[in-house]
């Protein structure tokens, strides 16, 4: 059986990230490789290659892309900046008003002409400029005069108010007049801030059990067809904060790695439950060698424990003490659903619907002959339907 591996980016010198971009390029011929596209594709971000090179048109033009994505003149912009003026002239001339119709990207303005209001009165339009939305409380800034005691005595106010309960940064900006880059600024960060004033901090990483976090992960790769970056983990459809995957693990990379030793374990285990080949899986037999992870009949100091191992252990217990079979099992493990998504390239297996094309789509790993009529939850009698098609199907075989 092959297992699941995540693939890096082996050559990260300038040539390697130049061979990626023309890798990826050459996946859509005669079509410009915009920074979604590259994401949505490479083993490397968009973000990254830019601080490399400077900017994503540099980086591009190194790789020889220069026909996909042209050198554009002052000028050229200038042109279209008046062109959005003069067919919106009752709408508020925002950024982000003119990136949703204009040529060039928001990004590139600001970089071309050192921000957005440089570039309209570039273009002789400065009058429409709107800057962004400043509230009395921004422009007071209670929290500047303070000292840092006093600034630590409010917030301990602040959760006596509240009965002691954990804090976050929210509740203390919501009932104070200490704001969240106040506390950045004078401690440098609202975790040290909250240690400073001697109060318990809500620990958010720490609210979802591992079955959660990694069904969570699983819905997210499933959503884009590919393991998810880092910062698309505080995006919906992810319910799971990106800090409580970075607190566990404390690195994304080990957080997928995780995952995916989590998928790999499990559909090892059923196999064997299935197959029976490791009868000590449902014995209590003392006399097997423990594991190295649960073992503590030992005198010398122990190994120590991996993020990764610790995450498994528990799983690894609960299928040894399982008496059933996982194939007569109606739900399949994480492991195997991941097996079958993967398998079925996250592609409803009837429409061809998926949710990196369509938002609204949901998928299921869905019994081809039904569990409630014998259907075993093996990879052969598991399949990737959308909601859709699955809820239409019922229990009924095939036609």
């Amino acid at each position: 059986m092959t297992n699941f591996e995540l693939n890096w980016l082996e050559d990260s010198s300038d040539e390697g990230l130049l061979e990626e971009i023309r890798r990826v390029a050459s996946l859509q011929p005669d079509q410009r490789l915009t920074r979604d596209a590259f994401d949505a594709r490479s083993k490397i971000s968009s973000s990254a290659v830019e601080r490399r090179f400077g900017s994503w048109s540099e980086a591009t033009r190194k790789a020889g892309l220069s026909d996909a994505l042209p050198v554009y003149s002052d000028s050229d912009v200038i042109a279209d900046i008046k062109r959005i003026a003069v067919s919106s002239q009752d709408e508020p001339f925002t950024l982000k008003f003119y990136s949703s119709r204009g040529r060039y990207s928001g990004s590139y303005i600001k970089r071309r002409f050192g921000g957005w209001r440089k570039a309209l009165e570039a273009a002789g339009v400065g009058s429409r400029y709107i800057g962004p939305l400043i509230t009395d409380r921004m422009r007071s800034q209670p929290g500047q005069a303070m000292s840092d005691e006093e600034i630590l005595m409010k917030i301990r106010d602040v959760s006596e108010r509240l009965e002691g309960v954990p804090l976050t940064g929210a509740a203390i900006e919501t009932n104070s007049d200490i704001t969240q880059s106040i506390m950045y600024r004078r401690f440098g960060s609202v975790s040290a801030a909250l240690r400073a004033a001697g109060v318990q901090q809500a620990n958010r990483g720490r609210r979802y059990t591992e079955d959660e976090v990694f069904e969570n992960l699983l819905k997210v790769w499933t959503h884009y067809g590919r393991p998810p970056k880092v910062r698309e983990m505080d995006r919906p459809p992810s319910i799971v904060g990106s800090n409580t995957y970075l607190q566990r693990y404390g690195k994304w990379r080990e957080a997928l790695r995780a995952f995916v030793d989590r998928a790999n374990s499990e559909v090892e285990d059923d196999l064997a439950l299935n197959h029976g080949k490791d009868s000590s899986l449902q014995t209590d037999d003392t006399s097997a060698t423990p594991s190295p992870i649960v073992s503590t009949a030992t005198t010398e100091k122990p190994t120590p424990i991996s993020k990764v191992d610790r995450a498994y252990s528990r799983v690894t217990r609960r299928s040894r003490t399982s008496s059933t079979p996982p194939e007569d099992r109606r739900e399949p493990s994480i492991g195997l659903r991941f097996k079958v998504l993967q398998r079925d390239r996250f592609k409803c297996q009837l429409c061809g619907d998926h949710p990196a094309r369509n938002a609204d789509c949901v998928l299921h790993v869905d019994h081809i002959i039904p569990w409630s009529k014998g259907g075993k939850t093996r990879e052969d009698n598991l399949r990737t339907l959308c909601a859709t098609c699955n809820i239409g199907r019922g229990n009924r075989f095939d036609s």
